[in-house]
């Protein structure tokens, strides 16, 4: 998961490295000779007072402000990236501490008991159910089910037998271990 976002950035990452490294080396500049020529007509030109003509902005000045620009934005996505894969560690952290299961595991369990059929469930491959609401942001919720408090006992209870909590429930009972149940609430405590 942490991965997972690294490589999300890593397209944006190598876009600005190499936009960069052109313009370090120059290319992408004009010469003189093929700038277009304008319609428009000469820009007046300042007294002379010091005998010095101001020299106007350069290709060197407009490269040094993009590199430097670029640099901040390459900068600026290594630190949020950094951010988030802390943050994706601590969420990690946490959901094993409340559950005491594996969020790896419960991952491909969700997958294995048919969760996927029903929800849609970021991190589960072809997990696009719509009869059962999304699960991307579980972990903030409130409720479980709509019926109970989103607790690591109630969430386990409601995976492993949601019928015992909400009798109405369209949940199926899947047959799915506590033990199990335990795995698929530590990754369902990832998603944010």
């Amino acid at each position: 998961m942490l991965m997972r976002h690294a490589r999300a950035l890593a397209p944006l990452a190598t876009t600005l490295f190499v936009g960069l490294a052109a313009l370090g080396l120059g290319l992408g500049r004009r010469s003189p000779s093929r700038r277009r020529s304008s319609t428009r007509p000469p820009e007046p030109q300042l007294p002379d007072v010091s005998g010095l003509r101001r020299p106007g902005p350069t290709w060197f000045s407009r490269g040094a402000v993009l590199g430097s620009l670029m640099l901040a934005a390459l900068m600026a996505a290594a630190i949020y990236t950094g951010y988030q894969m802390k943050l994706s560690k601590d969420m990690r952290t946490r959901a094993i501490a409340l559950t005491a299961g594996d969020p790896d595991l419960g991952r491909e369990l969700a997958r294995r008991y048919g969760c996927a059929g029903c929800h849609t469930i970021p991190g589960v491959p072809h997990a696009k159910g719509q009869v059962g609401p999304s699960l991307q942001g579980f972990a903030a919720r409130v409720y479980v089910g709509g019926v109970t408090t989103n607790t690591p006992d109630s969430l386990i209870q409601w995976i492993e037998n949601p019928r015992s909590l909400d009798p109405k429930t369209a949940m199926p009972i899947t047959g799915i271990s506590h033990k199990e149940a335990r795995h698929v609430a530590a990754y369902l405590y990832t998603l944010r």
